[in-house]
């Protein structure tokens, strides 16, 4: 195992985080460990832009690599 870097992405209008729905799409859930984190950082910042109409933050981490 290693540790990488991680990004979760929260909107700021109603402070929920995006995760997968298992379909190829985004869902939104109200708890960080249900989302589901992004590999890169510009890939969280389209998600903002995407998902959350420019109105959300990255929260970068560290994780366990499995």
């Amino acid at each position: 195992m290693r540790i990488v870097h991680r990004y979760y992405v929260q909107s700021t209008e109603d402070h929920s985080f995006l995760r997968a729905d298992g379909e190829g799409g985004v869902d939104y859930a109200p708890l960080i460990v249900n989302a589901t984190p992004f590999t890169t950082p510009e890939a969280a910042a389209d998600a903002v832009h995407d998902h959350c109409g420019g109105e959300g933050v990255v929260f970068p981490c560290y994780q366990l690599e499995t």
